[in-house]
């Protein structure tokens, strides 16, 4: 397949239509041979090109196989409660009014709160709130800047309410009622050259965007059901990129934490606050936890700040704290920076590469992003080829083993799979296993496995 050779041999292009590949790789256009000529030609091309970054086995054993396991997926779907989901869209409405009511009361009109030039007039002019960033239509009212102004106007609090309630309807009540077919079935499409870390993308719907932070968005998963007389599979990696972390930069401090089994966030709570087990609280482990996976997206001190509400010099001893308790890590990525410089690129366990042009730029700010990707792109890219060869080994197995089971849904670091009730228990035993199995480190993975009628109560 042309276009999964070219996707392996650099994910970060933006398209893979042949014409493109074509001039890529043939230096001539499509017409001169036409298509089919074309693609005999290019795969020719693109098998030497494997070859020669030495991905061949990353084409063949992953990206290749995959593709057959998507298109059943996508055939099979996910059954919908659509019943559940009309009548949840109800209540969502009412509470759209609700807020749409009160945030007239405070701004003393009516006005279209989903126009950002009528919103920023509300809160800039009529209510004189601080203006934090213009845009060269008016006032910019995204996330961001509603954000900063929470502390300023109750008013606040209501936009960014009604904004999660009434996508929430409109995306996923009313999207997913559209695309439910016959038999109240949704059948996501999967990217597999969607992303430039090999991550998997889902379209239409797009399943992997349903929030789980907000309690309504938790509430979305009871809709997606398994059907009568069958049970859903969950399975999820537990912290699977910390753990690659630990095992890719040979961090003894955090192998030996993984290894005898202790919460990563504590101990990190512990090293960089100077506190005793005892004295980890609950807001002490949420910090921890914002610098641990700060550190691996290349966050600096400002971010970092900004995310956990404290000052730029804290922040700056948090990561200082870090770098001496985890001094493999720290290394790891002076390291992997250093060698994305000299190379252009950088690499997955499994030799995926992730070319990164912004690191010859002139601009200092483009050159600092592509160094937080250099950072972030081997271990993310590492999750992204274990899940995809558990996925192709979850498959092989439960085929093989003649239960009544079927993997049907991939978000990120979770697997699921649809089986009958009975066969439950060793369709969890062998998605767990193969999930675990998918790669040998220095760290075990670990997949934390549950059964439920819906995916909201496999969580």
């Amino acid at each position: 397949d042309v276009m999964l050779a070219a996707y392996t041999v650099n994910a970060g292009d933006a398209k893979f239509d042949i014409e493109r590949l074509c001039s890529a790789y043939l230096g001539r256009s499509l017409e001169e041979n036409g298509e089919a000529a074309t693609i005999y030609e290019l795969e020719s091309a693109l098998g030497k090109r494997l070859e020669q970054d030495g991905i061949s086995e990353l084409y063949f054993k992953i990206e290749h196989p995959l593709a057959y396991v998507l298109f059943r997926m996508e055939k099979r779907g996910f059954l919908i409660d659509t019943k559940e989901l009309k009548s949840f869209g109800v209540r969502l409405k009412d509470d759209i009014a609700k807020y749409e009511a009160e945030i007239y009361e405070l701004a003393g009109k009516k006005f279209n709160i989903n126009s950002p030039k009528q919103l920023g007039v509300v809160l800039f002019e009529d209510l004189e709130l601080p203006t934090f960033k213009k845009t060269k239509s008016g006032y910019s009212t995204n996330a961001e800047v509603m954000e900063k102004l929470r502390p300023y106007h109750p008013i606040i609090d209501l936009i960014l309410d009604y904004r999660q309630v009434a996508k929430l309807n409109s995306t996923y009540v009313e999207g997913l009622s559209k695309v439910a077919d016959e038999n109240g079935k949704v059948h996501t499409l999967f990217k597999q050259t969607g992303t430039a870390t090999g991550r998997l993308s889902s379209a239409e719907p797009n399943l992997q965007n349903i929030p789980i932070r907000t309690e309504l968005g938790r509430q979305m998963r009871k809709f997606f059901v398994a059907k009568d007389g069958y049970v859903l599979v969950d399975a999820d990696y537990s912290q699977i990129e910390l753990r690659l972390l630990a095992a890719i930069a040979k961090d003894p401090v955090m192998i030996s934490a993984f290894r005898e089994g202790f919460d990563i966030h504590s101990i990190t709570a512990m090293q960089v606050f100077g506190v005793d087990e005892e004295g980890v609280t609950f807001e002490l482990r949420k910090r921890a936890k914002a610098v641990n996976f700060g550190i691996v997206y290349g966050m600096g001190d400002y971010s970092l700040s900004q995310d956990l509400g404290v000052t730029k010099k804290e922040a700056a001893r948090y990561i200082e704290g870090y770098k001496n308790t985890y001094k493999g890590v720290d290394e790891y990525l002076k390291r992997t920076v250093k060698e994305a410089y000299d190379n252009g690129y950088v690499k997955t366990i499994l030799s995926r590469r992730r070319y990164i042009p912004e690191l010859a730029s002139g601009k200092a700010m483009e050159r600092a992003f592509g160094e937080r990707v250099a950072m972030n792109s081997p271990i993310q890219g590492s999750a992204a080829d274990i899940i995809k060869l558990a996925m192709i080994n979850v498959e092989r197995a439960l085929s093989e083993s003649g239960l009544d089971a079927r993997l049907i849904l991939q978000v990120h670091d979770e697997l699921i799979v649809e089986c009958k009730e009975s066969d439950a228990p060793k369709a969890m035993k062998i998605l767990k296993s193969e999930m675990e199995g998918a790669a040998s480190l220095a760290v075990a993975l670990v997949a934390e496995a549950a059964i439920g009628k819906d995916w909201a109560s496999c969580h």
